[in-house]
């Protein structure tokens, strides 16, 4: 099984649906077993479904988890589109109260998985993303907690990808998780233009490596 840290900040490319199910399920149940509180945000409740049942098959009593609130779940307009618009700030409030009040529950820690489908469609906010993921690096580097953010390769523009790996401490392609070699420093990840005709080839290397 892939291991996972606290203070991780995790950019997961997947290539289907069932992969990446399968990595937020493998990422999550890890992270109840640790004792850490799992916060999972999909596009709709539908979606939760499909999700429960990747995690039961790692062994996840689903029910159990969410009664105890091991397990929070939340859709995009739950999260990241409050009235229909992103707000970095107020991403970063939520989750730093969200650590907080899972250390106070008696959990270990938070560990969160975005689904990034909520940038399709290019939502009022969404040209601040990148400066968002930036800033997370600097927040988990310093939280007791991990994030996870998954990147359809094929509904998000290559641009947003680019990014993505650039903005991200270590990421997941082909389900092998490994430290990043494309991350960039939060400053000049922020500030950069992005190479998304070099694309194809990072991620090649990312499998083989």
């Amino acid at each position: 099984m892939n291991e996972y840290r606290q203070g991780e900040h995790i950019c997961a490319v997947h290539e289907s649906r069932d992969e990446q199910l399968a990595v937020a399920a493998e990422y999550l149940a890890h992270g109840l077993l640790r004792g850490e509180r799992c916060y999972y945000v999909a596009a709709s409740t539908t979606a939760f479904e499909v999700f429960h049942r990747a995690l039961r098959l790692r062994g996840v009593d689903v029910e159990r988890a969410l009664e105890s609130t091991a397990l929070v779940e939340a859709t995009h307009a739950e999260a990241h589109l409050v009235d229909g618009r992103f707000d970095c700030e107020r991403m970063i409030s939520m989750l730093n109260r969200s650590v907080e009040q899972a250390l106070n529950d008696g959990f270990l820690g938070l560990r969160t998985c975005g689904d990034m489908s909520w940038l399709i469609g290019d939502p009022p906010g969404a040209e601040h993303v990148v400066e968002y993921e930036a800033l997370l690096n600097q927040f988990f580097h310093g939280a007791r907690a991990c994030g996870m953010c998954q990147y359809d390769r094929h509904r998000l523009p290559p641009l947003l990808l680019d990014h993505a790996l650039s903005t991200h401490s270590s990421a997941v392609v082909s389900r092998r998780h490994k430290k990043n070699p494309f991350y960039l420093m939060p400053s000049a990840a922020a500030g950069g233009t992005g190479q998304p005709a070099n694309l194809v080839s990072k991620l090649e290397q990312l499998r083989k490596t």
